[in-house]
């Protein structure tokens, strides 16, 4: 299940949950809330950033294979060689 983030549409008015905001976790075929289950002060879903990881260096031949890939090199005839 998805987690979606909502938070008051007027902060002002909300209570302390929605006016900082507050995760929830709902099934994709569910509508979006559209009022806070607390205070039912209106809400909007704020689209959130996705954390991907992010390398610094390319991995090496070493650090693939202990993550379980096959390791191929291509030769002059365009043919591949497992390492």
């Amino acid at each position: 299940m998805p987690t979606y983030f909502y938070i008051a549409v007027k902060p002002e008015e909300g209570c302390i949950r929605c006016r900082k905001g507050f995760e929830l976790r709902r099934p994709m075929t569910r509508p979006p809330l559209t009022e806070c289950p607390l205070c039912k002060k209106p809400v909007e879903k704020i689209i959130q950033p996705v954390n991907t990881p992010r390398f610094t260096k390319p991995l090496s031949v070493s650090d693939a294979r202990s993550a379980g890939f096959t390791i191929l090199e291509k030769r002059s005839d365009g043919s591949y060689e497992k390492l």
